[in-house]
C-alpha cells in the first residue's frame, strides 16, 4: 500500500523569518512528507480581516480535503 493510502496526521509548521506555512503528512512510522506550503498573508488581521478569513478558510479546506477520513465523512471522493 502506498503512503498516500495509509492513515496519517498533519503537522503544521510556520517559519517566522520567511513567513511560510508548511503542512506535512506525518505517517505512523514517524516519516514526514511535505504536502503543501504557502506564504502567510502580508497584512495582519486588523489590517485585512477579510483576507485573513479567506486564508484561514483555504487552509481549513486544504486540511479537510487531504484527510481520507474527513473526505469519507463529508462525502468527498
Amino acid at each position: 500500500m502506498s503512503k498516500t493510502m495509509k492513515n496519517y496526521c498533519h503537522v503544521i509548521e510556520v517559519n517566522e523569518e520567511t513567513r511560510v506555512l508548511q503542512i506535512y503528512r506525518l505517517y505512523p512510522d514517524n516519516s514526514r512528507v511535505l504536502y503543501t506550503e504557502t506564504e502567510l498573508p502580508k497584512m495582519t488581521f486588523d489590517e485585512d480581516e477579510v483576507g485573513f478569513r479567506e486564508f484561514a478558510k483555504t487552509l481549513g479546506e486544504n486540511l479537510l480535503t487531504d484527510s481520507p477520513i474527513a473526505r469519507k465523512i463529508i462525502g468527498i471522493n
